[in-house]
């Protein structure tokens, strides 16, 4: 009897072993191996992403400052509807031309509703209108005037142009209207 007991007794507890410790251990190694690797792969996209990190920090430091300050003038990461204003009087000024009914903002159709800034929720770039009138008698200094705001440094879209001619006197003047948009990055 003690033959059959004996085996019996030792196959139960070798059962009992395994139910009781080997199998949640060995489940919870699996676990951890499972965690192990997702850990290796998340280090080794920091890896990546540290690597292309420095790869575009090493490009941009080969740039020369200037060209920097030229790509943040085309599009800047702010708004600042001061310095535009004063960019285009200045190319204005060139001409012998001044900014008149200046309107900062997104405008309607009728250029009435001055609003702040408009940007796509979601989109790297927002965008803001600026309106403004220039008045001259010479349609030769006006395209004069078209073309360097055409080649200046910051990016604009004429987005409209009107004119209106007043004739006072010995002067016809011709009054231009612009809306223009610029952009900027978020």
């Amino acid at each position: 009897m003690l033959r059959l007991f004996l085996p019996i007794l030792l196959v139960g507890s070798a059962i009992a072993l395994f139910v009781l410790y080997t199998n949640p251990t060995y489940q919870k190694i699996k676990g951890l191996s499972l965690q192990n690797k997702s850990y290796t792969e998340a280090l080794d996209n920091a890896k990546r992403l540290i690597k292309t990190r420095d790869d575009l920090l090493a490009k941009r430091n080969n740039f020369q400052a200037s060209d920097l300050d030229k790509v943040k003038h085309v599009l800047p990461d702010n708004v600042d509807n001061i310095r535009l204003i004063i960019d285009i009087n200045n190319i204005a000024s060139r001409h012998g031309l001044t900014l008149s009914n200046v309107l900062l903002g997104n405008l309607d159709k009728n250029g009435d509703n001055p609003a702040d800034t408009s940007a796509t929720p979601g989109s790297k770039t927002g965008s803001v209108d600026v309106g403004f009138a220039v008045s001259t008698n010479n349609y030769n200094t006006f395209m004069a005037f078209l073309q360097d705001l055409e080649h200046s440094l910051r990016l604009l879209d004429v987005m409209s142009l009107g004119f209106s001619a007043a004739s006072t006197g010995a002067t016809n003047a011709i009054t231009y209207t612009f809306t223009v948009r610029t952009y900027w990055l978020h």
